[in-house]
């Protein structure tokens, strides 16, 4: 009678841990997951409401070996970087942020309010290699100059290219061994390569900003920015390199506004991930894959 009821008295306590071990998983596992056909995202809302995996098939885009405590994944910032220096504003960039809707194929997700501001993104997969991120900022404060800012991380070991006006290319900070040609910014990079730290901000003349590794076309394309509308000290599109991991910033910016408190600023990014055609060499100043990414945002802007 003893040993039975030790046995029972043992077997309840293994339900029970085994029932708190998967509560603490599943509570561990935030994620949002968004699938349609070949592409699939996911979401982290308890993490900046982060965009933390882009899937192609059997491909993670965002796969960035080594990311760092808080190196990884798409994320949002104020523009100019003059209105928080650093660290980013943790509401927008890494604190929860509350879902208000979710489908199969679609999620909305909002930050609490800091720096004057609640940001608010609305995911959604339009076909299986197409999705749109809808951004929102809602200002609780008078911004004389603020603009949209999208980061994502990828690995740096492939190209990334956008056509761009010439002399609006600065290296603000560090080095970055970017080629200029066909008035298009080239930054090729090398697996393995040494890390070397460095930024460079341009005005882009087309809307778009590409990366292309393993075969895949990663593409943002965004409202086009004139010179003239560009936040201060910045560019609508940038690229910032870490000497200490190895990932490459994809940043593209809306244009600047001014915003009174309680109004807000709308702003959308498509993102395109697709195969590139056999045979098509990829390098910097080739004409064929130029010619490709435009075809792809003229099939892009046929859907809107």
């Amino acid at each position: 009678m003893m040993f039975a009821q030790v046995l029972k008295n043992t077997s309840t306590v293994l339900g029970l841990s085994a029932l708190l071990a998967a509560s603490v998983s599943a509570a561990e596992d935030t994620s949002i997951r968004l699938s349609k056909d070949s592409l699939k995202l996911a979401l982290d809302p308890e993490y900046g409401g982060r965009i933390t995996e882009l899937w192609y098939g059997d491909r993670d885009l965002l796969a960035v070996p080594q990311p760092g405590a808080n190196s990884f994944g798409s994320t949002f910032w104020l523009s100019p970087q003059t209105l928080w220096d650093w660290p980013p504003i943790p509401e927008h960039d890494t604190a929860p942020y509350v879902v208000s809707a979710k489908s199969a194929e679609s999620a909305t997700l909002s930050s609490a309010y800091g720096g004057g501001a609640r940001v608010s993104k609305t995911v959604t997969l339009n076909s299986g290699q197409s999705a749109t991120v809808d951004y929102r900022i809602d200002a609780s404060r008078d911004f004389p100059e603020i603009a949209a800012w999208e980061i994502t991380r990828v690995p740096n070991r492939g190209l990334a290219f956008a056509p761009v006006t010439t002399d609006s290319v600065k290296t603000v900070r560090g080095r970055v061994a970017y080629e200029l040609e066909d008035d298009t910014l080239w930054l090729p990079m090398a697996a393995g390569a040494p890390l070397v730290e460095g930024k460079v901000v341009a005005n882009g003349t087309e809307g778009w900003l590409a990366y292309a590794v393993d075969r895949l076309l990663y593409l943002k394309v965004y409202p086009k920015v004139s010179i003239r509308e560009m936040a201060s000290g910045e560019g609508d599109i940038e690229l910032y390199l870490s000497g200490e991991l190895p990932f490459l910033e994809l940043e593209v910016q809306s244009a600047a506004h001014s915003l009174k408190g309680g109004e807000g600023l709308d702003w959308s990014v498509e993102w395109l991930v697709t195969e590139l055609p056999e045979g098509l060499e990829v390098r910097s100043g080739s004409p064929a894959l130029l010619d490709f990414v435009r075809k792809q945002v003229k099939q892009l802007s046929k859907h809107r």
